[in-house]
């Protein structure tokens, strides 16, 4: 077996380090261009909240199929979860009998390109106000085919106050 010269030895690392270098450099831009936007995704959230809470507003129980994920849960506070979405739907189907409204803020997000958590705080109430449950709550969401639904659903109620 041939032996390297010292000078073909140079030669060789140097060329190495130049195919190196440009694969780093492919690679730095590939993930620059492929980055998570945050603000984007800050925008898309709101508007599905808007979207949740029109449906309630106008007891369009159809939304709520496209807001939650096929394996969806609702997690209750000492009580039975309440899983997949056909079961979530059921939920808003008596809420949309019961006339149900609700307002959402979120507080905070965090979170990358597939999954998402949303902290926020809100208010869930019948029509005329009669009850009114106001709360923190997490979310979340799970990117589907291009669309972000919600994967897990909390609520925690606010301490009722006394008169």
């Amino acid at each position: 077996m041939k032996q390297l010269t010292f000078r073909n030895r140079i030669i060789t690392l140097g060329i190495l380090g130049c195919l190196l270098s440009g694969l780093a450099s492919c690679n730095k831009q590939k993930s620059q261009t492929a980055s998570f936007d945050m603000e984007i995704a800050k925008k898309e959230i709101a508007s599905r909240l808007r979207a949740y809470e029109d449906a309630m507003s106008n007891g369009d129980k159809e939304v709520f199929e496209n807001l939650y994920a096929e394996d969806a849960e609702i997690l209750h506070n000492g009580s039975p979860s309440t899983l997949g979405r056909k079961n979530i739907l059921k939920t808003f189907e008596s809420w949309v009998r019961d006339s149900v409204v609700g307002g959402f803020t979120t507080t905070g997000l965090w979170g990358d390109d597939a999954l998402l958590v949303e902290e926020g705080t809100g208010y869930f109430a019948n029509v005329n106000e009669t009850w009114k449950s106001t709360g923190k709550y997490l979310l979340v969401w799970k990117k589907v085919d291009g669309e972000w639904q919600i994967f897990r659903d909390t609520w925690f109620s606010d301490p009722k106050e006394e008169d």
